[in-house]
């Protein structure tokens, strides 16, 4: 998988399963015909069920989730110096440091890039020293 080519909903799949964990299905969605994706909430109850799953690349309080999701396994958000602005318009480079040193990026519009910067932390292969 090249994390920095993913965009849209397999983006979106991508962080459920890598930065949360969760089981996910992709499925046609029945009101439009085209595919989308649900995971399975409440496992450990008697009755667990399937939710849609949040755009987690494309707004900002679902992007926020992925932030608070990968502070817990220690990386921070680096706030970028006033008017750096890298790359083409309303991209920008997202930086995570980790509580150990470590540090990854990614560059894109800021959830879909804060979305693959949260892949390359958790995933071993993609991590930078």
């Amino acid at each position: 998988m090249n994390i920095d080519e993913l965009s849209g909903r397999e983006l979106d799949v991508a962080v459920a399963r890598h930065v949360f964990g969760h089981q996910v299905e992709e499925r046609p969605n029945s009101r439009t015909g085209e595919m989308d994706a649900v995971y399975v909430t409440g496992l450990e109850a008697d009755n667990p069920s399937w939710v849609r799953l949040p755009f987690y690349s494309r707004t900002l309080s679902a992007s926020i989730q992925v932030e608070l999701e990968i502070q817990k396994q220690g990386w921070r958000l680096r706030e970028p110096p006033a008017g750096e602005r890298p790359g083409p318009l309303h991209h920008i480079t997202v930086v995570l440091l980790h509580s150990d040193g470590r540090t990854v990026e990614a560059i894109g519009e800021f959830e879909a890039a804060l979305c693959r910067a949260a892949l390359k932390a958790v995933k071993p292969m993609a991590r930078k020293s």
